[in-house]
């Protein structure tokens, strides 16, 4: 699979589909078969700001899906801990390991 995508301000385009964003993105991240992207967040949408998307343009999980119950969570960081895992912090002081691919959590750990 061709890992072909380029972004800039709030759009991230896969190949010929652009996809645009409430908010500009902060980061990326680059999986074998996914790319995360945490969006930066204001107090009008402060929450939902990390997606992740297969390289052809197809969102596989966003954080409300895989954090619920939980009250939805602003995500403050991420970072690549593996090549299959993305560990995230949110506002409240929760480390979440995530399994890119998935949206599986795998180890959850307050912070704060």
């Amino acid at each position: 699979m061709e890992k072909k995508y380029s972004y800039k301000e709030n759009m991230i385009w896969f190949a010929e589909k652009q996809i645009i964003f409430s908010e500009k993105i902060a980061e990326v991240v680059e999986f074998e078969k996914c790319v995360v992207i945490r969006n930066k967040y204001s107090n009008e949408n402060p929450t939902n700001n990390l997606v992740a998307f297969d390289f052809e343009g197809n969102k596989i999980w966003e954080i409300d899906d895989i954090t619920k119950p939980l009250a939805s969570q602003t995500i403050v960081s991420i970072g690549k801990k593996n090549c299959q895992h993305i560990s995230i912090i949110t506002f409240t002081g929760i480390n979440l390991l995530i399994e890119a691919e998935s949206g599986q959590i795998v180890d959850k750990k307050i912070t704060k």
